[in-house]
């Protein structure tokens, strides 16, 4: 009996979890803006169309990927996103501004609401 145990081939599955995405939301969202900029921005030019056009879509491209602010996370990295775009020119002083005003007022907001429960 215990040949026979032996004499069988032992066989084991190894299963492992794929590694843990650790990079932050906010470091997702600003790579994802710049993705959708430079996307767009190739496509644009791929069209024939002139500089200043090509960035005013790669400008709209960004603006639309940037995460809503519903949530702590997502508004820091709108607020990534927005800083981001300070830099890259996709937003002028007071756009970045008026943004970044909104971000604080959405923070606050989140803040309260959580107190009141």
């Amino acid at each position: 009996m215990r040949t026979a145990l032996l004499a069988r081939p032992l066989i084991l599955y190894a299963q492992a979890e794929p590694p843990r995405d650790r990079t932050t939301m906010a470091a997702r969202a600003v790579a994802k803006c710049q993705d959708e900029y430079h996307h767009a921005y190739n496509i644009a030019k791929e069209k024939g169309l002139a500089q200043p056009k090509a960035l005013r879509m790669a400008s709209v491209a960004y603006k639309l990927a940037m995460p809503r602010m519903e949530s702590l996370n997502a508004i820091r990295a709108a607020i990534a996103c927005i800083a981001q775009g300070i830099a890259l020119e996709v937003f002028d002083g007071r756009d970045g501004s008026q943004l970044l005003y909104a971000a604080q007022v959405a923070m606050s907001t989140l803040k309260a609401k959580g107190k009141k429960k």
